[in-house]
Formats: C-alpha cells, structure tokens, sequence
C-alpha cells in the first residue's frame, strides 16, 4: 500500500489555541475536502519538512546534470528534463504532466531506503530510491515550483485515509478557485471535493501551515489546536 505508516505524521501535541491563532489569516483558497482551516506563518515545529527543504536547497547548488554511472553531488537527468518539459504549459497542464510523471516511480519504504520509519526524501533522494506518499508529494510540490508555479497555489496536505484507515499525504493545487489533488494513489488529478473519504490534518508549504479543524477535519474539536509534534515526534521513531 503506497501510505505513510500509520500514525507515523499525526501532531500529537496540544498547544493553547492562541499558538496558532496568534498567526491567523483568512485565505481565499476553497475549504480542502470540506474541513475548515487556520493558518499560521510559524512553521518553525515541522523538523521533516524544513530539514528537506534545507538538503534540497544544498543539492540544487550543483547545476549540471548527472553523469552517467554517477549519483551525487548532482542534479538527477530526470529532473532537469522534467523542468524542461514544463516550460510553456499552463498550470493545469503541468499537473497533469507532473503527477503522471511521478506516479511512474516505485513506492519504497522509508525504511527499505533509510532504515528508519519516516525520512522525508528531497526530489533527488525520491528519483533515485523511489519513495513513499509523503516523498511522492513533496517531489510532485517542487517539481511545480521549479517550474514557476507560486507557493501560494500549493500545499502539501497530510490527512487521513478513512477507507483504510491510514495516513496518507498528497499535493493540492489551487486552480481557478478549485483545489485538485495530486495523489500517487490516483493515475489522474482529481478535485478535493470528490474525495470524501480523506480528513486533513494539517497542511504545510514555504508561507506557512494550516491546521484543519471542524467539518471533515480529522481534528474536529473548535476549541483546541494541535501542533505538528507528531512531524517531530516521527524523527524519533
């Protein structure tokens, strides 16, 4: 199954409401799979997120391609010509290109690739060692921002699963007011609203996160916050 190890990214720790309320901004994006959504610039918490962030900035320092029968320090093949064959498109276009082009690769364990339960892989670790959900997502996230797609148009989303009852993360793009899902468990893009069966625990991209709450939240709970601990708490298992 091409998911996260179950429990592996739920924020577990309760933070007076005023943490994230403190940052609250209301956005004009649609509500995603119907729950509703405070956000907060501090993103400080998200060990995983920011820590891959930082390797990928550190690898992008090395333009050119990958020679043959070479790994790193460089950039995978792959990636460039990706980036090329997104130039021109239109946004909607690139996200079919894009989630079509990373679902071909191989769903591996964390810790098949890293021996541990929840590495959070950059694009480069991802097309070298295949990945799992959350690796998929975060490739399919930057792929689009190398390509010129704004931060403000996408999220990474981690959420629940309520099919089978596991965590799971896609990539949501906003287009034309509507929020499409990049999912590597779906071969096409498909809107938020037509996939009821998930619950956002949170949502996260350079400007910031989202905490999800009421509705179709899996936090349903209007008067308590909830931190991304568990992003942290994974880097310990």
């Amino acid at each position: 199954m091409r998911f996260l190890r179950p429990l592996a990214l739920l924020p577990l720790l309760v933070l007076p409401g005023a943490a994230v309320a403190a940052n609250h901004q209301t956005h004009a994006s649609p509500a995603l799979f119907g729950a509703g959504e405070v956000f907060s610039s501090d993103s400080s918490a998200f060990f995983k997120w920011h820590g891959m962030l930082q390797r990928f900035a550190a690898e992008r320092r090395f333009e050119p391609a990958c020679a043959p029968g070479v790994a790193a320090p460089c950039a995978p093949a792959e990636w460039r010509a990706l980036v090329a064959s997104l130039d021109g498109l239109d946004l909607r276009a690139k996200l079919d290109r894009v989630n079509a082009a990373i679902n071909r690769h191989p769903y591996i364990p964390s810790f098949v690739n890293w021996h541990e339960s929840n590495h959070w892989e950059t694009p480069f670790e991802f097309l070298r060692k295949g990945g799992q959900c959350q690796d998929y997502a975060i490739a399919k996230y930057l792929l689009l921002r190398a390509s010129g797609v704004p931060a403000a148009s996408l999220r990474l989303v981690v959420l629940r699963d309520t099919r089978l009852g596991l965590d799971h993360a896609v990539t949501v793009a906003f287009v034309d007011g509507q929020a499409l899902v990049l999912d590597n468990q779906q071969k096409t893009v498909m809107p938020a609203s037509s996939l009821g069966y998930y619950r956002p625990y949170y949502s996260i991209n350079e400007q910031g996160w989202w905490l999800h709450r009421g509705g179709n939240a899996r936090y349903a709970a209007a008067d308590r916050a909830v931190s991304p601990a568990g992003d942290a708490a994974a880097e310990r298992n």
